[in-house]
Parts: structure tokens; sequence; C-alpha cells
């Protein structure tokens, strides 16, 4: 699977991890949807205010299992969201950069087969 594809998973995957989130706290903590959409994207980056914390049992136990899938899940979208930008911005000048170099070898070495020839 190429970058695009995994990176379009990822996004994919991702939200629906953060939207699954989002019902679950809402319902189990009572929360508005902003609130948990709030506490759920604070928990996968690591941030962790403290402001909101789940104060019943299940959401606790919840909590604990959300947040090291959705830390793991976090850091693999992050890290693929770098090799993509990297690979749009970068890969291109590398290439060209790359091509002039070949072509600059290639004149030299033309060149010089040339003049031994002689």
């Amino acid at each position: 699977m190429n970058l695009h594809k995994k990176f379009a998973s990822a996004i994919i995957v991702f939200f629906i991890f953060l939207f699954g989130g989002v019902l679950v706290y809402s319902f189990i903590e009572g929360w508005t949807y902003l609130d948990s959409l709030y506490f759920t994207v604070v928990t996968v980056t690591t941030i962790g205010y403290g402001d909101l914390a789940p104060q019943t049992e299940i959401g606790k136990i919840f909590t604990m299992f959300f947040s090291f899938l959705g830390i793991g899940m976090a850091f693999y979208f992050f890290t693929l969201f770098g090799k993509y930008i990297y690979k749009k911005t970068f890969q291109n000048e590398l290439k060209e950069h790359h091509d002039r170099i070949i072509k600059h070898i290639k004149s030299h070495a033309h060149k010089n087969y040339q003049v031994k020839k002689r």
C-alpha cells in the first residue's frame, strides 16, 4: 500500500476512533458532545489538562483502554502525516537535484570519453 493510501486510511480510522470516543464518553459520563470531543482529543494527544475526568467506574476503565489505543493511533497518524508532508514537499526537489547531478556527470563523462578517444 502506498503512502497516500496509508495516510487516507489512517485519517479515516483515527477520526472514527475519535468519534467513537465522543459517543462513549457522552453516553457513559453524560457529557456534551463538545466536552466529550475535548476530552478525547486532550487524552489521545497526551495533553491531559485535568479539567475533565471520568467520574464513573466504567468511564475510568474505558479511559484506560482508550488512552493506550488512542495514543498509539495518534502517534501512528502523526508519523504518517509527517512522512506524507515530507514526501510531498521534498521528494520532487530531491528528484530534480538528483537528475541535475546525473545529467552533469553524464555530460562530463561523455566529454572525457571523447577526449581520451582522440
